[in-house]
């Protein structure tokens, strides 16, 4: 079983928050991680995941019209994986 990822971050405030790494995804070449708010089940958080010397690091996506695509090609993803939980059972 794979062990979650959890990870201690600032928010736009300043203030630390917990989250964890829900997926990842690739769109475009870019690798992509959604990580939910372990403290507030309503915050999800959008980072481009980036290749450095030291190895793998989180970025804010910044662009507008880039963050965007992303939500929505998320939010496809999420229902895609509600659809195939319902067929399941």
């Amino acid at each position: 079983e794979k062990k979650p990822i959890i990870i201690e971050m600032e928010d736009a405030e300043g203030k630390k928050v917990k989250v964890e790494i829900v997926a990842t995804f690739e769109d475009s070449g870019k690798t992509y991680a959604i990580a939910n708010d372990l403290d507030d089940d309503e915050s999800s958080y959008i980072f481009e995941v980036k290749s450095v010397e030291e190895g793998d690091i989180l970025v804010s996506v910044d662009d507008e019209d880039e963050f965007d695509k992303v939500a929505n090609f998320f939010d496809d993803f999420l229902d895609d994986e509600a659809d195939y939980d319902l067929n399941a059972k």
